[in-house]
């Protein structure tokens, strides 16, 4: 390479790394709300990708399944919600079919902003986000969790993941 060329291929390369850093995507976070939004985790997740929340009910002891998928906006899309058995609480059954030894019951694809839920250790609860689980251990019993989508740039993302440096909210990602 002529040496003239050099300075140009540098700029080159640190203008596509910083466009690459400020380029906007979606983590599934899990915030305490009642820790001022405390963010606990980040998973960044693609539109279409699946996320699953499992546990056993409080009441019926059985085994539920929320599956939602990743939407624009960004929303979660509920899909379907596979349950062992009817129990309080729990979707109807008018809308559900039988697989796999579960009632599969067809949620439509609702768009929800999140969800809120209290965590107990006892409900066994698993978060599973893009193929990986997502740890919910460290949080104690009782806690208010959320679990939605935020936008975010890829360097905000990165510095959460390297250095626990979180934002601190609903598009502040930004």
């Amino acid at each position: 390479m002529k040496p003239g060329r050099r300075p140009l291929a540098l700029l080159l390369c640190l203008a596509a790394l910083g466009l690459a850093l400020g380029w906007p995507t979606q983590a599934l976070v899990l915030r305490l709300p009642r820790q001022d939004g405390r963010l606990v985790e980040a998973v960044r997740v693609t539109t279409g990708e699946m996320v699953r929340l499992t546990y056993r009910h409080s009441v019926e002891g059985t085994l539920v399944q929320g599956r939602f998928r990743v939407g624009p906006g960004p929303s979660l899309l509920l899909e379907e919600t596979r349950l062992d058995s009817i129990g309080t609480g729990l979707p109807l059954a008018g809308r559900s079919r039988r697989e796999e030894g579960q009632r599969v019951v067809d949620e439509g694809g609702r768009p929800l902003a999140g969800l809120r839920f209290f965590y107990s250790p006892v409900n066994q609860t698993r978060l599973e986000a893009a193929g990986r689980p997502v740890s919910l251990e460290g949080l104690e019993a009782g806690s208010l969790l959320f679990i939605g989508l935020e936008p975010v740039r890829l360097w905000r993302w990165l510095a959460w993941r390297l250095a626990g440096l979180a934002w601190s909210g609903q598009g502040e990602g930004e």
